[in-house]
């Protein structure tokens, strides 16, 4: 490619055979054309990096990128150093996009001006065959909104953000797992915070991003992943003392219950319990969620039954309940909704 691309979009990829065709596919099928596609093959040792080769022949704009496996943060941070574009597209090799998604962003982040430096989107999860399983909440903020994502990382995912390549040439790149103490999980909630400290931010406020939850691979690690949280949190503490100490504790009750959710789904009971722990420790409010309540029991409960009961369960085949931390629905508002409620709106009516 001879003119600089709009776009730059970054795959991290390793031993991601079984999805990164499709995940090509739909980059290619972009209508903005002007972009290049990074693949970068993090230490892969299966067929990943032929795949992506394959593709390659046949469209100029993709390339791959080699380095020795370090993790999801490192494998971009290689992609965006060898980027062109005047904007980087972060992209999961599992992930899905609709065609529009880089066109529309484009237009919207020009629309905003040169304050902002991100623009996000919406997304639905979806399972291993590509069906749509949840829809993440539709959240209209923009603007100035450091606060209400360090509350929570209302994003949803990697693969939603659209980045302004001047602003990462300042704020940093994403954290490596090495930076985190050989964990990882919240480095793109980290970039995200970091970029809300000095840029505004903007939303094309459609779904666009297929996020792909695949049941081999759900993370047990919940301990890594509370630890880079604890992380990312200190680090955004530390910068931001003029923000209200209460701010902070509410994101990890809130974060630690979603972890309790998480662990309950890859059956991790023992992380289950351990996330209830900090979540009450961080914001005591929690004990009025009576679906923690419940997940809690459950996870004792299969502790106490040992194997047996384990086994049983895997014959009938039986699937959990593993996406998000709130209840299940119903005809009243519960008293824990209605605090977790005014909680958010004060925090985005303020506007950091």
């Amino acid at each position: 490619m001879s003119a600089r691309p709009v776009v730059s979009v970054v795959i991290p990829a390793y031993n991601a055979s079984r999805w990164i065709g499709a995940t090509l596919c739909s980059v290619q099928c972009q209508t903005l054309r002007e972009i290049e596609i990074i693949v970068v093959d993090d230490g892969s040792v299966d067929d990943t990096p032929g795949i992506v080769e394959r593709f390659a022949i046949h469209d100029p704009r993709i390339r791959v990128v080699y380095r020795q496996n370090g993790g999801v943060g490192a494998a971009r941070n290689t992609g965006i150093r060898s980027a062109r574009g005047e904007f980087i597209a972060p992209l999961d090799a599992d992930d899905l996009w609709e065609p529009g998604k880089l066109e529309k962003q484009v237009s919207r982040i020009r629309q905003c001006g040169e304050k902002t430096a991100m623009i996000y989107c919406w997304s639905r999860q979806i399972d291993e065959g590509g069906n749509s399983s949840y829809c993440y909440p539709a959240f209209m903020i923009e603007g100035d909104f450091l606060s209400a994502i360090i509350l929570r990382n209302f994003l949803g995912n990697a693969s939603v953000p659209l980045l302004r390549a001047e602003a990462l040439a300042t704020t940093g790149f994403y954290l490596t797992k090495a930076e985190q103490g050989g964990v990882q999980g919240c480095e793109d909630w980290d970039l995200s915070i970091r970029i809300s400290e000095h840029w505004q931010v903007g939303l094309v406020p459609e779904v666009l991003v297929s996020y792909r939850q695949v049941r081999s691979c759900m993370s047990s690690e919940t301990g890594g992943m509370s630890a880079s949280y604890r992380l990312v949190l200190e680090r955004a503490r530390q910068r931001n003392n003029h923000l209200p100490e209460a701010l902070f504790r509410w994101s990890e009750g809130h974060f630690q219950s979603y972890l309790v959710s998480k662990s309950y789904g890859s059956r991790d009971f023992k992380g289950c319990l351990a996330a209830v722990s900090r979540s009450i420790a961080a914001d005591p409010v929690v004990l009025l969620n009576w679906h923690l309540h419940s997940l809690m029991i459950k996870s004792v409960i299969w502790l106490a039954a040992g194997d047996w009961l384990k086994k049983a369960f895997k014959r009938r085949e039986k699937s959990f309940e593993t996406g998000s931390s709130v209840s299940s629905p119903s005809a009243s508002v519960t008293l824990f909704e209605r605090i977790q409620q005014r909680r958010w709106t004060q925090v985005v009516d303020e506007k950091s």
